[in-house]
């Protein structure tokens, strides 16, 4: 059982991890470049000339968008939830967001 609960601690610290970092790669097509290190815009750079991604290429409207809602709401709750582990107990997620995911019938 110890070694269950340690894996799974390992995969919700990876994706923890990837939730806090994976929106500032986000945010370089809404934002300056000069508010990023350097080596943060090569990554970029390398993953648009590689995979020659059409929604970091071209940037439509519905990605910024959606870039834009991400750092605004979900970035937040991402960090807070790991910041401070305490507002874990108190009120689930899941239950926050029903009001916004549920059907308005």
């Amino acid at each position: 059982m110890g070694a269950f609960l340690m894996l799974i601690d390992a995969i919700l610290l990876f994706f923890f991890l990837l939730m806090a970092t994976a929106p500032i790669v986000d945010a370089q097509l809404v934002l300056p470049l000069s508010l990023f290190p350097e080596w943060m815009v090569e990554y970029k750079n390398w993953y648009v000339g590689g995979f020659n991604d059409y929604c970091y290429v071209e940037k439509p409207h519905f990605f910024i968008g959606l870039i834009l809602v991400e750092l605004v709401f979900q970035w937040p709750l991402a960090l807070a939830m790991e910041c401070w582990p305490e507002s874990r107990g108190t009120t689930p997620l899941a239950w926050s967001m029903a009001p916004l995911c549920s059907p308005p019938w």
